[in-house]
């Protein structure tokens, strides 16, 4: 798992849409501070190739949350995506 306090702005969180670290802080920073927010906002989480595309093999959705928990102070809970139930 990468380390998301040392991570570089242009890391990639969500590989499916795109969508890198910078992204998804500038989207916490702005109150999105649950996963469903940064899915709507960002559209990040919201593909359905996570085990091709990410080289962790899983889907972005605990980076996010991790990154929710550094920024924002907050441990969500929600569920990760659905292809992550597949």
């Amino acid at each position: 798992m990468i380390n998301w306090s040392e991570a570089n702005d242009l890391e990639l969180v969500c590989y499916c849409i795109e969508v890198d670290k910078k992204t998804i802080v500038a989207a916490i920073k702005n109150g999105n501070d649950t996963l469903s927010k940064i899915k709507e906002s960002t559209k990040a989480c919201t593909g359905s190739s996570c085990k091709e595309l990410n080289p962790s093999g899983e889907c972005c959705s605990k980076d996010i949350k991790n990154l929710i928990k550094l920024y924002s102070g907050k441990d969500t809970k929600e569920e990760c995506c659905s292809c992550c139930n597949s």
